[in-house]
């Protein structure tokens, strides 16, 4: 997909011909095509509340969602830890759905690079890593990838949704 337009910068007007840009260039994974599987995750906190919001969904490509789903968990201790069980509960809920993502998004680039990497201490969060990187195993030719939460924009909403419904009555702790 091509985007084009026409900018007017201080009455300069620049012809929308030198300002085309390929879609899948503003998004940030190289090895990244319209035929790939991918899990998109991510949580959202209520303070107020006391709530975690994790959402996920599979798409093809950057459009074609396959499946979604959302849960609503107790508030997380730490936004990290938060964003760890979304990222614990997507992949499981890949396994369970048998579904086999060839990438996994996720914006939380402090945990996408605790996971990849080999970092370990003696916290609860290095017991979180590690259940991650064991479901994680699951899926050998699987990256897991930093995504910038503006392309990531499906599971947020999600997220945000199981917090929505809670305040709503409509759903209940997973």
């Amino acid at each position: 997909m091509w985007k084009s337009t026409t900018n007017n910068l201080a009455g300069h007007s620049v012809p929308a011909s030198n300002q085309r840009m390929h879609y899948s260039q503003l998004f940030p994974v190289d090895d990244f095509h319209e035929d790939s599987a991918a899990l998109y995750v991510d949580a959202t906190l209520d303070h107020n509340h006391g709530l975690t919001g994790i959402g996920f969904t599979l798409k093809i490509g950057q459009h074609q969602i396959i499946a979604s789903e959302n849960h609503l968990l107790p508030r997380a201790s730490t936004p990290i830890f938060a964003e760890g069980q979304a990222l614990l509960q997507g992949i499981s809920w890949c396994i369970d759905s048998q579904l086999k993502p060839e990438f996994i998004f996720f914006d939380c680039l402090n945990l996408v690079s605790k996971v990849n990497g080999d970092w370990q201490d003696h916290s609860a969060l290095s017991g979180l890593v590690s259940q991650i990187r064991l479901f994680f195993s699951n899926f050998p030719k699987a990256s897991l990838k930093y995504l910038p939460r503006q392309f990531n924009t499906a599971a947020h909403s999600l997220a945000k949704d199981a917090i929505r419904l809670r305040e709503e009555g409509h759903e209940e702790l997973f």
